[in-house]
């Protein structure tokens, strides 16, 4: 087993791995050593989670390993998080919002933290974390260009790591805690769009930085031509198209919230003529009376729909529904770009095939012209590739 941790492997030890512990307390940093006495590393120590260590200093960093202080690594870690995301040009003049750190992909397990212009959105789903949100929140700012940090739970992640919630918090998924609320929504930057962003209140931390490169490619196709958004939320596909030329965009959504989002961002960047938004569940929308073959570009990016491996035949059937459905409101020879957040079903292999059953069952033939993932901010651990979640597939129709 110790195979796979050593020379900087894989950041979570599993219970499995481990043959035995000596003086060892939840939330604390210890030593994982091999067979032989080696060090491996050190990491922080949880009885109650799946992960029993989360890694935060391999053995191979040896500039690291004097001093067991979390509190200094987690400070180290985000100013090299930082600086991994200026040598990616985040933030420049025409984009402010971005991942700053990416949990495993930046060596903090458990952390990510988004950043809108001065305002740095922390997820925190390790108990780790929560027993040390001070020493985060206070790193944070330390970095140039961050002002206020606002502190959000993934509850559900946090439960299944031991961790009980205050009785007053009253917090749901990727909810703040009900501290007082910061300044209303900021306003950001995308590729030069503007954006509102209510990091208290808006879905997970407030707005989807993963899907920038993916929204940019596809602008650049649609000059001249109609663009259908399904799960828009806050527009940006929409918005991207419009600014490169698109003769109109719908956006669909079934939350109230987000299409007021969406219909806001339009006219922000004064594209109210040209993007159109309605309030409605996305099937519902597809089977509607002249919709059929009436969209040169669709996007369909659903939420999460495979939390974890045992719902991935539930949520293949659902997917499967869905992009037919979306096949059938791309005119012949239009594009499709289809995509999943479900890491279960990423790292399945099994997206693209069932995008050829979807065609199969819609009636169509698909080319596909483009695979991608995330932007380049929301790095990966290279030894834990089951952080990999995001698969978004061009496809001629």
């Amino acid at each position: 087993k110790a195979r796979m941790f050593k020379n900087g492997g894989h950041p979570l030890v599993f219970e499995g791995a481990i043959k035995r512990t000596e003086n060892v307390q939840v939330g604390e940093a210890v030593d994982v050593l091999d067979g032989a006495g080696e060090l491996i590393g050190w990491g922080v120590w949880n009885p109650h989670s799946l992960y029993r260590v989360r890694m935060l200093v391999p053995a191979i960093e040896r500039d690291q390993l004097e001093h067991r202080s979390i509190s200094e690594i987690v400070r180290r870690r985000l100013q090299a998080a930082a600086s991994r995301r200026a040598a990616c040009c985040l933030p420049s003049e025409s984009t402010t919002a971005y991942r700053l750190v990416n949990s495993e992909g930046d060596r903090l397990s458990g952390l990510t933290v988004d950043v809108f212009g001065s305002t740095a959105v922390a997820i925190s789903s390790a108990l780790w974390l929560e027993l040390r949100r001070e020493a985060v929140e206070v790193a944070l700012l330390e970095l140039a260009g961050i002002e206020t940090v606002v502190w959000r739970r993934s509850d559900g992640r946090l439960r299944t790591d031991g961790w009980n919630p205050p009785e007053a918090s009253g917090t749901a998924e990727g909810e703040a805690d009900g501290r007082p609320a910061p300044a209303p929504p900021v306003t950001v930057l995308e590729n030069g769009l503007k954006y509102l962003v209510a990091p208290v209140l808006g879905q997970k931390s407030g707005f989807y930085c993963d899907q920038r490169d993916n929204r940019a490619m596809l602008a650049e196709l649609c000059a001249g031509r109609r663009l259908l958004d399904l799960y828009c939320y806050s527009g940006g596909f929409s918005l991207a198209a419009a600014a490169a030329g698109a003769t109109s965009t719908h956006g669909v959504d079934s939350s109230a919230a987000a299409i007021g989002l969406a219909q806001s961002n339009a006219a922000l960047n004064g594209f109210g003529s040209v993007c159109e938004f309605s309030q409605s569940d996305v099937p519902a929308f597809l089977k509607r009376e002249g919709v059929a073959e009436s969209f040169d570009v669709v996007v369909c990016d659903p939420p999460k729909l495979a939390p974890s491996v045992k719902d991935l035949r539930r949520a293949g059937r659902k997917y499967r529904q869905i992009n037919s459905l979306a096949m059938s409101a791309v005119r012949p020879g239009g594009l499709l770009l289809s995509c999943t957040c479900s890491a279960a079903m990423t790292q399945s292999g099994g997206f693209l095939p069932m995008l050829h059953e979807a065609a199969t069952a819609a009636g169509r033939s698909l080319t596909v012209l483009r695979t991608s993932g995330p932007a380049c901010d929301h790095t990966l651990h290279p030894c834990c590739p089951e952080s990999n979640y995001l698969t978004a597939v061009l496809v001629q129709v």
